[in-house]
């Protein structure tokens, strides 16, 4: 997403000392709190409907293919970060205008960087990561350790929508899978999935991807599909499935639906759906949606944007559902514009800031309580946490400067331990 620096200045005492926050931004009406707001307006309503079709599409396509197999089928090797791509992680922060002690620079404890076919293009931007930690207790699915990271298609005609780079960690080798939405004909087939896919959150079978004005779309990693990669298309043709080149496809099962789904304007009647995460540490698990907004409110019921979270089903790995319709458990309003990634944890909100080609802050605090700061990546994206390994990931978005002209090189994927932010 593009974002804009903040216009205010930090405030420095007399000492020189600085502030352990930034500064809120001008023409506010809010204060510089996390607060609670009213849940009621955005309930999801459950639609499985494409389920039927997932399902007919699956037995046209033929068998599935598990996560293992599409892993040894990898076929693009990740690479050690160079030195401009390591310019973007937060140890590298380097901000004159809004400097920072060194308590609040952050350190990567794991990184890697994509091969340069992925690292160099402008027209697929990563955006959405989760992982294995959030699928299973144990931290791997099977065997495998796993990140997956979304990247949408920055191009029309066609919009290829949206893919998934399922990552092994351990063989340091990776593999797009294209997401795709079967169609309600008699004969089976798919389309793209034209999102901004800002967020991913894999529960079991399930891979949950946020849709900006829509709300959550759910995939089933059971359906995994082998089609065919010779020809640059979308779909049936002749007798085989095609799919822009890729060799595999994830369909759509089910959609959980806020009523309102306009152009998303963040307002009282709609959500924007921008991040998503797992928080493991509430009972039950809570899926939780950060809502990016570009630039703060009068309206203190919108501010810099909202946090929802959504109960899961332990068992179904499912949200729970009241009197039909998926509920928040609670809402909150952050007191920071520009926020690409949210994980709660332990009752505490880290909220991931992005600043255009400019570092950026990693944002934290509770409900009812100011945020504190710490340094962060230049264009950081949604927010994932590998529990057991206290491993907060992000991924970075920008490869060129905004208006494409010159490459720069700033795409990287890494952690921080959870336990050094504050």
């Amino acid at each position: 997403m593009k974002t804009t620096r903040w216009r205010t200045a930090l405030l420095v005492a007399l000492t020189g000392a600085l502030s352990t926050t930034l500064p809120v931004q001008a023409q506010e009406a809010a204060d510089d709190l996390i607060h609670s707001r009213p849940t009621g307006a955005f309930s999801l309503a459950p639609d499985w409907s494409l389920e039927p079709y997932a399902e007919k599409l699956q037995t046209a396509v033929g068998t599935t293919t598990s996560v293992a197999a599409l892993l040894r089928d990898a076929n693009r090797d990740i690479a050690s970060c160079n030195g401009a791509q390591q310019q973007a992680l937060p140890e590298s922060y380097d901000r004159t205008d809004y400097p920072l002690t060194s308590g609040q620079i952050l350190h990567s404890n794991e990184k890697f960087c994509w091969d340069p076919g992925d690292s160099k293009v402008d027209y697929w931007i990563p955006q959405g990561v989760t992982g294995s930690s959030d699928a299973d207790d144990d931290g791997l699915w099977g065997e495998n350790r796993v990140l997956l990271v979304s990247w949408h298609y920055d191009q029309s005609a066609p919009d290829k929508g949206v893919r998934v780079s399922f990552v092994d960690m351990k063989n340091r080798k990776y593999r797009h899978v294209l997401l795709v939405e079967p169609t309600k004909t008699t004969t089976a087939n798919y389309k793209a999935v034209p999102i901004h896919a800002g967020g991913l959150a894999w529960l079991g079978h399930y891979l949950y991807v946020a849709d900006t004005n829509g709300g959550l779309r759910v995939f089933d990693i059971e359906r995994l599909l082998e089609v065919s990669d010779a020809q640059d298309s979308i779909g049936k043709s002749g007798s085989n499935y095609y799919a822009y080149n890729y060799k595999y496809v994830l369909p759509q099962v089910g959609w959980y639906q806020q009523a309102v789904r306009t152009d998303c304007t963040p307002s009282a009647s709609q959500l924007c759906f921008s991040s998503l995460s797992l928080d493991r540490s509430t009972t039950p698990d809570t899926l939780v949606v950060g809502e990016y907004r570009n630039g703060r409110s009068t309206d203190a019921a919108v501010d810099g944007g909202r946090v929802a979270r959504y109960r899961v089903d332990a068992s179904s790995r499912l949200p729970v559902l009241t009197s039909g319709k998926a509920v928040p458990q609670d809402v909150v309003t952050v007191p920071r514009s520009n926020i690409q990634g949210v994980q709660t944890w332990n009752g505490r909100y880290y909220l991931g800031r992005s600043s255009n080609r400019n570092h950026s802050w990693m944002h934290f605090g509770s409900t009812g309580g100011a945020t504190g700061t710490n340094s962060w990546a230049i264009g950081g994206e949604d927010l994932y946490y590998e529990h057991g390994a206290d491993k907060l990931w992000t991924v970075s978005e920008h490869a060129w400067t905004e208006d494409g002209s010159t490459f720069i090189d700033r795409r990287a994927i890494f952690s921080v331990p959870l336990s050094s932010i504050g």
